[in-house]
Order: structure tokens, then C-alpha cells, then sequence
């Protein structure tokens, strides 16, 4: 009976304990959301104090030198401040940075700088042409992902009068980055070539075309009697979608854990020709899922590009041309950076595209197989020193010559 007791109080002590951590949770994660909000707001306004100051310092320097104009500016801060002039003269050099760096990347690339800004800008780290140049050339790239992910951040604009009306709207992969400086297009546009009515939904998860399934899942692998005993193929270890009982640790950036959101990469307009193709904004280590082939889970389509797959059940095929995810992006490299793999999720079969090694910035690429080019007549463009299908294309383009 005193095991029993001992037992019973220390189960109500674990869960006196868990809900306490819970409330913490909850709290800590608003006031750190409320300190972001106030530290951007707060360079925000810094950044902005350097562009007044430099209107002010040119409006004195019609009636002086530009130095004494400086000096007599910085005086008439230093008494609104509060502060002396070299206490001012050290904020200053920090707030120029911020001003640099939102004039060359704009206001998203301030806001969303991170924990590391203020000592980027102090001990000007970096600190080059090159770098600012970087900046102008992913402006458009930021300001897509930032009024897409985040609707409401140019609200924190107003208080410095900046305009606060989003550039881009609807789902970041609605849009195609470009060049350097260039804006982003939407996606629909760079396909009006070939279709003047395209569009493309996106989507989360596959979906069932049931008017080949019906409500069957052909990628689903022999049931188990009891779901809760599935284990990885791979690890052998408990999966589960709970991240407090799931155990695999196998792509977990994409299965059994809190998911992170979107995935860091974007659709961006090729400079070769390609169309569209799909690039990394950070780093993948090699073994990182960049993320599932996902859209239409379908059969016996011909004569379009489709993801075969098959399992000890059924057959079937994955088509991405109305909807699907950003993997449809992802153009055909004879070198490429990524490939795909199957891989069983709570006793689903998925095709997951992972990383061999890619670079922020990189085009992430993937080998679409002799299959897929076996009775193509065009060329590869992949310009890679391993290209096998260039030579051959341009074989197969030229006419026979008669004798």
C-alpha cells in the first residue's frame, strides 16, 4: 500500500510539474515573440534616425560646411537624447549599419537579420561592397519569403511612416525569384508559353485521385494488426506522429517531430534555360530531406511526367502538373546534388528528395534517369562536365545526311 501511495503522489507530482512547464512554455515563447517585435521595431526606428539625420545635416549644409553642419546636428540630437556626443557618436556607428543594410536589402532584410545585427554592425564584420552587393541581389528574395510567411511585418513600418501594403501575396512558391535586383514573377506567368490557364495548387500532403483508388492508398505497405507497433524500416526504431513518442530519428525535419514550417528554398527563374528550377536558401548536410515528392496519387497516365512508385500491394504513380509541392521544381542535373529515396512513414510508402551535400545558394538538382530520356529528343541542359544525354540529343536533332 505504500509503494501504491509513493507511486500514486508521484504521478501527481509529474503532472503538477508538466503543467507548470507547459504555462512556462507558453510564456516564455510570448515574451521572446514580444521581444523580436520590439528589438525590430527598434532598428527599425534607428535605421530611420540615420536617414533623418542625414536630411537634417544636408538641410544645415546650405548655410555651412558640411562638417560644421554634421557637428551642429549631432548637438541637437545629443540634447534630445540626453546623451553626449560620443555616446551618440557610438550609437551612430551601429545605426549606419542598420541604415546600410536596409538600403541595400531593404526593410525584410533589417527586420529578420537575426540575434547577430547588432554585432555585424558594430565591429563591421564584412563589412565590404561585396557584401551589400549580396544584399541588392537578394532583396526581392527576402521581401517574397517575408510578406509571404509573415503577412502583417510591414505593420511594424508605420511608425516610421514607410509604406506597409505587402508586394507579395499568397504562398512563397507562388512566386518566382530572378536575377540580381530583378522583382519576383508570379509563377502562373512563367508558364504561360505552354498554357495560358495554368495554375497549380499547393499542397501538404499527396492526394488520392479516387477515380483511380477510390479511397484506397496504394502507397500504404502491408497493415500491421496493431498501427501503434510501426518501427523504420531503417532504424528499426517506434515511429510515431507524436513527437513524444516517436523515436525514429530518420528525416526528421519532415516526420515524427514539430514541424519547422516551410522549407528553406525557393522556385527561382534559371539563367540557362530551364525555366524554373528550385533553390536552396540555406545549407543541406548530406542525408538532409529537403522534402517529400508530393501530389497526385494516380495510375495509368501517359505521356506526362509522372514519380513511379511501387510497393508490395499495388502500383502507382505521383503527378505533379496541377498540384503538388515544391519538389515539381527541381530540374535534371547528370552531376546531381540530390536524389530520391523511398522511405516507409507509419506504413506509407513516401519518396523523400534528399541532399548529397548542397550549398545556400545552389540550384538543388536530381538525376531524372535513363528512363525518363530514353525516347526524348531534346537536348540536356544540365552543362555539366558529366552531361550523358548532350551529345546524343544533339545526335538525334540532326537530320540523317543521304548519299
Amino acid at each position: 500500500m505504500e509503494h501504491a501511495s509513493n507511486t500514486e503522489l508521484t504521478s501527481r507530482h509529474d503532472s503538477v510539474a508538466q503543467s507548470k512547464f507547459g504555462r512556462m512554455n507558453v510564456l516564455a515563447r510570448k515574451i521572446s515573440q514580444t521581444s523580436r517585435t520590439c528589438r525590430s521595431l527598434e532598428v527599425i526606428v534607428q535605421a530611420h534616425w540615420v536617414q533623418a539625420f542625414d536630411e537634417r545635416a544636408a538641410e544645415l549644409g546650405l548655410s555651412m560646411t558640411k562638417e560644421k553642419a554634421k557637428k551642429t546636428a549631432i548637438s541637437e540630437a545629443c540634447v534630445d537624447f540626453s546623451w553626449t556626443e560620443k555616446e551618440l557618436r557610438n550609437k551612430m556607428a551601429i545605426w549606419r549599419g542598420y541604415h546600410d543594410i536596409r538600403s541595400a536589402g531593404g526593410w525584410a532584410a533589417l527586420v529578420f537579420a537575426g540575434m547577430g545585427l547588432y554585432r555585424f554592425c558594430k565591429y563591421r564584420v564584412s563589412f565590404t561592397e561585396d557584401t551589400f552587393q549580396q544584399l541588392r541581389a537578394l532583396r526581392h528574395r527576402f521581401e517574397v519569403a517575408a510578406d509571404c510567411l509573415h503577412p502583417r511585418w510591414r505593420s511594424l513600418l508605420a511608425i516610421v511612416g514607410a509604406p506597409t501594403e505587402r508586394r507579395y501575396t499568397g504562398h512563397p512558391h507562388d512566386w518566382v525569384v530572378c536575377g540580381p535586383g530583378d522583382e519576383a514573377l508570379p509563377l502562373a506567368t512563367t508558364y504561360h508559353q505552354w498554357d495560358r490557364n495554368f495554375s497549380y495548387t499547393h499542397l501538404d500532403e499527396s492526394a488520392i485521385d479516387e477515380e483511380a483508388w477510390g479511397l484506397f492508398d496504394p502507397r500504404t505497405v502491408t497493415p500491421l494488426n496493431d498501427p501503434a507497433a510501426y518501427q523504420c524500416t531503417i532504424c528499426s526504431e517506434r515511429q510515431s506522429d507524436d513527437p513524444r513518442h516517436n523515436v525514429c530519428a530518420c528525416f526528421s525535419n519532415l516526420y515524427g517531430s514539430a514541424k519547422a514550417g516551410f522549407m528553406p528554398v525557393q522556385v527561382y527563374r534559371t539563367p540557362t534555360g530551364k525555366n524554373n528550377g528550385l533553390l536552396a536558401c540555406c545549407s543541406f548536410e548530406r542525408g538532409t530531406a529537403i522534402g517529400e515528392f508530393v501530389g497526385q496519387i494516380t495510375s495509368g497516365v501517359a505521356n506526362l511526367d509522372v514519380m513511379v512508385g511501387q510497393t508490395d500491394r499495388a502500383a502507382y504513380q505521383i503527378w505533379q502538373g496541377k498540384q503538388g509541392n515544391y519538389t515539381r521544381f527541381v530540374n535534371h542535373s547528370c552531376q546531381p546534388n540530390s536524389q530520391f529515396e523511398r522511405f516507409i512513414w507509419l506504413g506509407t510508402q513516401r519518396i523523400v528528395l534528399v541532399s548529397k551535400g548542397i550549398e545556400a545558394g545552389e540550384e538543388i538538382t536530381v538525376d531524372y534517369s535513363d528512363t525518363y530520356w530514353k525516347n526524348l529528343d531534346k537536348e540536356c541542359l544540365c552543362d555539366s562536365a558529366k552531361c550523358r544525354y548532350r551529345r546524343r540529343a544533339k545526335q538525334l536533332l540532326t537530320p540523317p545526311e543521304h548519299t
